[in-house]
């Protein structure tokens, strides 16, 4: 009786313990977010190098759900959600905070940019006026459509 409650008991840990750091395709990228320019062709695009300014948000996606945008030289660390089609981004400044969601995420077979998906929802919580967060949630439209580049 206790050999059977034993591998039970074994089973269940292995699971929960197996559960527990689900691994995301996103996971170690770093993609510079970029909106689609319609005057550059496709051809021009895949043929551009690809190099990230200090004003370009760059999403540098870590392992567990942990996140940094750096933008305009400033870090911000935070966390991300990737569920189906839809990514959930909150990072931080002191007290202040933002989430930017976007939906319709989703690979591309595209040789210019990775990702792409277009910014459904945001928020931006101020603990004081001199958050840096203000500018950089100036810089996601809401219905806009981003590309995610690999540099």
């Amino acid at each position: 009786m206790n050999k059977i409650l034993l591998t039970i008991l074994s089973v269940v840990l292995l699971a929960v313990a197996g559960c527990g750091g689900e691994e995301s395709e996103l996971d170690g990228k770093t993609l510079g977010l970029t909106l689609p320019n319609p005057t550059v062709s496709e051809e021009d695009a895949e043929n551009k190098e690809v190099k990230f300014t200090p004003n370009t948000p760059v999403l540098d996606f870590e392992s567990a759900g942990d996140i940094t945008l750096t933008f305009n030289g400033t870090t911000y660390p935070g966390e991300y959600s990737l569920e189906e089609s839809n990514l959930s981004i909150t990072v931080e400044d002191g007290d202040a905070s933002m989430t930017i969601d976007f939906t319709e995420f989703e690979e591309s077979d595209d040789e210019y940019f990775s990702y792409s998906g277009t910014v459904s929802d945001g928020e931006l919580n101020e603990a004081d006026e001199t958050s840096q967060l203000t500018n950089v949630y100036k810089n996601f439209g809401l219905g806009e459509h981003y590309l995610f580049l690999e540099e």
